[in-house]
């Protein structure tokens, strides 16, 4: 085909050199461009009857395109050959195979198909193409004349001068210098401006541009000595962009001096570029993939202090998407081993793939946030602790303050929703404190609330510990995790002279002081934090330093005999866990009749929507945190799973192993399996959907099953007669069954299957005719938590936010309360983890009930969890403290008599080592459904009600506490 355009080009060329002889004569002799053209149009009729042979459909090859253009080529140069009488005839249209140029551009790999230059070849080629055989026609009929006037007006033009004429007539201009005598020349010329105009008017624009695009978007970055940049790739839009940009020049960051670099291979559409303009000190737009080393090259990407790469949260194929994200990964790797790397991924098996890839390195800052562990995470969390996804998703977040308006709750949920973790160095002030005198120095002095520290209990082991124990001393040079409402204020812990700032009462002109050794932390200081490393697992040093092995292991016996006569744990191998043996689903299935004679209480529900064909949520995210071995067998609450038994069976060998497992085929849109389950006595109520909820379609239509839920839910009221009496099988009853007494039991871990189905009585169930009051009348009081794939939807499933508008989910009646989740939410990690090194850690330890590199090899080899046998190491790994929430009027707290929060956190710290940081309050009244909303790091003077209830982090030590309170709730209602 190369070849055949070639000889079309020349048909060309000389069909413009015989053009300057008249249009018809008489050849003495063959000249030689005539005998070159012959030679050509030879070639093209081989070729036409080659193409004539191997076609099926014979007929059609005779009004192909190509066909017509040989049969008004070829025959005259015939004719001319035995006639010696000179014709040129319609040999123009040979112009039109330069539309074939992409195709032969492409067959010799000039470039690839989805570039932007094949676009431009093809734009070119049909303007070159049609201005040559436009001014073909008019150069014949110009220097023929009219045949009515027996060809007496012929005018003699060049056949340039045509295409000039044509050129100056498309645009408009007009010169006049060359005119057309012809009346078919006229007729013709009016037929083209109307054809040739459009054409024109939108090639030539898109031309220009595209060209100007490419100048625009094909440079190389030229960094500038001393600043440096970030390279943002993956999934590029408006929408992600946007959102990124937003938190990642935050004003609570202060000034941020980076530049930002996005690498796409495609071309921006006007509002992106519009937007890339509107950022044009800060951000620059390069046309190129990360796949190629020229365009790696291009952007710098070894000098780069970290790449970002974006995942599309609303694809069709996950899998694909975090495929694609990890060529991009290895690709990056190989190219520049030492860029720190920030990767979204959508599956939490996705994730285990990194740690093949090749120079992929937690200590340079490799990081990688998994949306779907984080999501199912933060909801998990807020079925043991309700609301607290809202106040760790206010806490990872960037928020604008506006205008506060009157004495509402709203001012106080904004209050603390414009607070973040920042982590900073501890000066040397704060060493020698226990956690409890370090906390409490920075939240009556400093105005800060530290949560955490980074503990290092080796030379190379770093921990990320919350409330860590008081043998637990702050050594130079600690870092702490701080809550705070800008990096500023944060930065007073690292700034603090217990002789300089003593007595300082005006905080924000607080400044370094000259000592010493501050200038000496301060150094230090700044090398650390050029380095970066990965803390593992909260977990906190066998025992206090100085202790010999012996007495950590009388410790450990003492404590495992203690368990032993309580509870039977079982952990899994990593210690992480609490773990069973896996039975098929059959067995821990119920039908609607069993599950309604269960004695199911302060349970959780979880709603699921999803078939056979839909893609898996990851349940096992979801379990992982109610089975954190920091929990006490008591604490495990019992989890109900609705929903599809095509879909659940895929989902069950990631959750097979984790005890205290129901699940009831049915729907969650039917009311009688939302009744069997006792919604109304349930802990919490989760909705997740796994169908598909394309970006394509309305938005409001994204969350459709979960409003669907909502609204039935609403309109349901609870009946108290409770069902009949029903017996269970030998497996239910041990290896779940006993999970259900009282509502809060751990059953055994030797469970297996069994085929005998028995009759067990000390199971509780409830009598025809018990008395029994439900917790919740109507729907509308059940504690509810749903995801939202679009974030307007909010409006459909809370009233309170359909009359009001709102400029974030973090600001509507919904989100503040704890009932909504959305996963766009999530996208400031990437920005947070940049600055902060540190934040998948503490985020690890917080909410994904934890990580560990031998958890991580785990699930990369096989995606499962694997037995393990109680020893010293795994009974250090459950001494971490947990997150939990406490009444003020129950104990222990009531004990404490506390009228404000500053005495509420000061003696909890002193008598109870417990931490607390946040409030859960009831909304201003009229509130009939007694919804709560969350208030973060309240200030130290705002008066305790005592409906309140406080989020805190309670230390494994006194779970004694946590399991008698929920005993006393139970109690209550059985």
């Amino acid at each position: 085909m190369v070849l055949i355009f070639c000889f079309n080009i020349g048909s060309i060329l000389t069909y413009i050199i015989l053009s300057t002889d008249p249009v018809e004569s008489c050849m003495k002799e063959y000249s030689i461009a005539f005998l070159i053209d012959l030679s050509f149009n030879i070639c093209h009729l081989l070729y036409f009857g080659l193409r004539f042979l191997a076609a099926q459909d014979k007929l059609t090859v005779w009004v192909d395109l190509r066909s017509l253009v040989d049969f008004f080529t070829i025959t005259p140069s015939i004719v001319t050959l035995f006639s010696r009488r000179a014709w040129l005839g319609l040999r123009f249209i040979r112009a039109l195979h330069i539309l074939e140029l992409p195709v032969v551009l492409q067959i010799l790999n000039v470039f690839n198909s989805n570039s932007t230059t094949l676009k431009l070849s093809r734009l070119v080629a049909i303007l070159t193409g049609t201005l040559l055989t436009s001014a073909g026609f008019i150069h014949l009929l110009e220097n023929s004349g009219d045949p009515w006037l027996d060809f007496s007006n012929p005018q003699p033009l060049y056949y340039f001068e045509c295409v000039y004429f044509l050129v100056v007539t498309m645009s408009t201009v007009g010169y006049g210098d060359v005119e057309l005598r012809t009346t078919l020349g006229r007729l013709f010329v009016i037929i083209f401006i109307f054809i040739g105009l459009g054409l024109f008017a939108n090639f030539v624009p898109e031309v220009v541009q595209i060209i100007i695009n490419r100048k625009r978007f094909d440079g190389s970055f030229t960094g500038v000595s001393g600043k440096t940049h970030v390279v943002v790739c993956g999934h590029i839009t408006l929408s992600s962009a946007s959102a990124f940009m937003k938190d990642f020049l935050h004003e609570d960051r202060g000034e941020v001096d980076v530049k930002v670099l996005f690498l796409g291979n495609f071309r921006p559409n006007q509002e992106l570029e519009a937007f890339f303009l509107r950022w044009f000190l800060k951000v620059t737009f390069y046309q190129g993939s990360v796949m190629q080393r020229r365009d790696l090259e291009r952007v710098k990407m070894h000098k780069a202090g970290a790449c970002l790469i974006i995942c599309d949260r609303f694809t069709s194929d996950q899998h694909k998407e975090d495929a694609a994200n990890l060529m991009r990964v290895i690709s990056i790797k190989q190219y520049c081993p030492n860029t720190r790397i920030i990767v979204q991924m959508l599956k939490h098996n996705s994730k285990a793939f990194l740690q093949n890839v090749p120079n992929w390195d937690w200590s340079r800052g490799d990081a990688v946030i998994c949306l779907a562990e984080l999501k199912l995470g933060f909801m998990s969390q807020s079925c043991l602790v309700p609301g607290l996804s809202t106040l760790l998703t206010n806490l990872f977040t960037m928020q604008s303050e506006i205008e506060q308006d009157g004495d509402t709750w709203q001012n106080l949920y904004r209050e603390g929703l414009y607070n973040e973790i920042y982590t900073e160095h501890l000066s040397p002030s704060f060493i020698g404190m226990s956690f409890a005198q370090a906390s409490k120095l920075c939240f009556l002095k400093l105005r800060l609330l530290l949560i955490g520290i980074e503990y290092q209990s080796g030379d190379q082991d770093f921990n990320v510990l919350v409330n860590p124990p008081s043998h637990i001393k702050i050594k130079l040079w600690t870092l702490g995790f701080l809550i705070a409402s800008n990096a500023s204020d944060a930065r007073r812990a690292s700034m603090y002279c217990s002789v300089c700032h003593r007595d300082i009462k005006d905080l924000p002109r607080m400044r370094p002081c000259r000592c010493t050794e501050q200038k000496d932390v301060s150094s230090h200081t700044s090398a650390m934090s050029l380095g970066f490393r990965r803390p593992s697992l909260g977990v906190l040093p066998f025992s206090p330093e100085g202790e010999t092995l012996r007495e950590r292991e009388c410790v450990w016996e003492q404590q495992q005999q203690q368990e032993e006569q309580q509870e039977e744990v079982g952990l899994d191998s990593t210690g992480l866990f609490h773990w069973c043996p896996p039975v098929p689903l059959k067995d821990i299935s119920l039908t609607r009749q069993s599950a309604s004679t269960l004695a199911l209480q302060d349970h959780v529900v979880v709603c699921v929507f999803g078939d056979g064909g839909s893609s898996l949520l990851g349940l096992g995210d979801f379990m992982m945190p109610l089975r954190a071995s920091s929990l006490t067998a008591p604490e495990l609450r019992t989890v109900v799973f609705l929903g599809d038994p095509h879909y659940f069976s895929r989902e069950w060998p990631n959750i097979q192993y984790f005890p205290n497992i129901y699940f009831l085929p049915g729907s969650p849109l039917c009311g009688a399996d939302l009744r069997a389950l006792k919604l109304e006595r349930c802990a919490m109520v989760v909705v997740l959907s796994s169908l598909s909820s394309s970006i394509y379609i309305e938005p409001s239509m994204q969350d459709k099953e979960t409003i669907h839920f909502c609204v039935n839910l609403y309109h349901i009221r609870f009946s108290p007669e409770p069902g009949p009496l029903c017996t269970l099988s030998h497996t239910q009853s041990h290896g779940h069954g006993q999970g259900l007494e009282l509502g809060h039991g751990f059953g055994g871990h030797n469970r297996g299957p069994s085929h005998d189905t028995l009759d067990f009585s000390h199971i509780p169930t409830i009598p025809e005719k018990a008395e029994v009051t439900p917790a919740h009348s109507a729907g509308t009081t059940v504690p509810l938590l749903v995801e939202l794939v679009n974030s307007s939807n909010v409006c459909f499933v809370n009233e309170a936010d359909s009359q009001e508008d709102f400029s974030s989910l973090t600001l509507t009646q919904a989100f503040s309360v704890g009932s909504v989740f959305s996963v766009d939410l999530l996208d400031s990690l990437m920005a947070a983890t940049y600055f902060n090194a540190n934040v998948p850690g503490l985020i690890c330890t917080l909410v994904t009930g934890g990580d560990t590199p031998l958890l991580e090899a785990q699930l990369a080899e096989d995606n499962q969890l694997r037995g393990g046998e109680m020893s010293m190491k795994m009974w250090a790994l459950r001494q971490r403290s947990k997150l939990a929430q406490l009444a003020v009027q129950d104990e222990p707290l009531c004990s404490l008599a506390c009228e404000d929060f500053k005495e509420l956190f000061c003696q909890a710290l002193d008598s109870l080592e417990i931490l607390c940081f946040g409030l859960y309050r009831l909304l201003d009244p009229p509130n009939p459904s007694m919804k709560r909303f969350v208030i973060t790091n309240p200030s130290a003077e705002l008066p305790l009600l005592p409906s309140d209830r406080v989020f805190c982090s309670v230390p494994f030590h006194q779970s004694h506490l946590l399991t008698l309170r929920r005993a006393k709730n139970i109690s209550q209602h059985l």
